[in-house]
């Protein structure tokens, strides 16, 4: 018997979720009364395709322009693409080319209302349940930047704009957020299932259909280590926008720390023992598979939905897998060090840093970010 069949007896695993996740994602093929299944979540998905459609379209007829260039990062599907790290590298380029950027957004799963300003520029100023996990992690890992959410867009970007000097705008996850007008439009797309199984939500991943990739300057494609995902890329949704340049990137782990103490943690330390893998994102395989790569012995694997708050019993689920697989070290992502920062295992919990690396497409990337920051000269005639 596996340990990932003990985990998901243990309650660590949520089977169905991780399941759908794997259908829709397009890693696994439904079976047995997964194929009826998925065949009554694809007729809702036609449902859902109208209205998200016609909602789109009333949006965009009302679109709002901002006094500062404006970049939009986000993607077709839900969660799993890399667009995270992609707007940390995209804000530290940015920062590092003078301008006195913000990141601006809904701040997803936060536990507070209205404009919230998770950071000036220096750290995070506020509790990661106020902010939302991605955006507390983006003001962690960024220095020089301002991060900024709000359940209207446009009025945090203007408090970012007004009060806090932003003179360039980072819109985290809008894509379909057409009501403010963006002079850069950026697509982030897993390279090896750039749209999970092709069925919109709740069938599959999309959130609209992939003829919206036509909106698109750029499409970043991540996790495309080979030629292969490019390709992929290229052919589905590249396809679709024959104007956008396609930008290749990989995630490299950059180093190891205690999510306590915020120390460099040496590999070799943790090759010594075995570990536990904890995470709780959108795709749990690509992070266990890359602690492999690093030559760690993972133990166990306990992977929760994206965006989990852990509670008491999961905690206590997560010191009953240390004890009995005998692990030396809890390993999890950063996202979810923000979330876990206050847990105190029996070994030491270690937060794997990751950032994202453009292998090819640099050139059609700089330019795009040049024409979009030199037209700030048309936002001020």
């Amino acid at each position: 018997m596996s340990e990932r069949t003990n985990e998901r007896r243990a309650g660590v695993k949520r089977p169905w979720t991780d399941r759908w996740r794997r259908i829709a994602g397009g890693r696994e093929a439904p079976r047995g009364a997964g194929v009826v299944l998925q065949a009554v979540l694809v007729f809702l998905s036609l449902i859902y395709g109208i209205p998200a459609m016609l909602l789109l379209w009333l949006r965009a007829a009302r679109r709002v322009r901002l006094p500062v260039p404006v970049i939009s990062v986000g993607n077709l599907v839900v969660g799993g693409t890399g667009k995270t790290p992609f707007v940390i590298y995209l804000a530290r380029r940015l920062a590092r080319e003078g301008r006195r950027v913000a990141v601006v957004s809904r701040g997803y799963g936060r536990r507070s209302r209205g404009i919230v300003v998770v950071s000036r520029g220096e750290r995070p100023v506020v509790r990661w349940e106020e902010a939302g996990d991605e955006p507390y992690l983006v003001a962690l890992l960024t220095k020089g930047v301002i991060v900024v959410v709000a359940e209207r867009r446009a009025d945090g970007v203007r408090y970012a704009v007004d009060h806090l000097g932003a003179d360039a705008i980072l819109l985290d996850d809008a894509f379909q957020h057409v009501q403010l007008r963006r002079d850069l439009d950026i697509v982030v797309a897993d390279a090896e299932f750039p749209v999970g199984n092709g069925h919109l939500l709740p069938g599959g991943i999309l959130r609209e259909h992939p003829l919206g990739i036509g909106r698109a300057d750029l499409i970043v494609a991540t996790r495309a280590d080979g030629p292969a995902g490019a390709r992929r890329v290229s052919r589905t949704i590249g396809a679709l926008a024959p104007a956008a340049a396609v930008i290749e990137t990989r995630m490299k782990p950059v180093e190891l720390w205690d999510v306590g103490s915020g120390k460099t943690v040496k590999a070799s330390e943790l090759r010594e023992g075995r570990i536990l893998a904890v995470s709780s994102i959108a795709n749990p395989e690509f992070f266990e598979t890359m602690l492999e790569e690093l030559g760690f012995d993972v133990a166990v694997r306990s992977s929760f939905p994206d965006h989990h708050r852990y509670g008491a019993r999961d905690l206590a689920r997560l010191e009953d897998a240390i004890e009995a697989s005998g692990a030396a070290a809890v390993v999890t992502t950063e996202k979810d060090a923000v979330r876990l920062a206050e847990w105190c295992p029996s070994v030491p919990l270690v937060a794997l840093g990751i950032e994202l690396e453009v292998t090819r497409g640099e050139d059609s990337l700089a330019r795009a970010l040049e024409r979009t920051i030199m037209g700030d000269k048309a936002h001020g005639a």
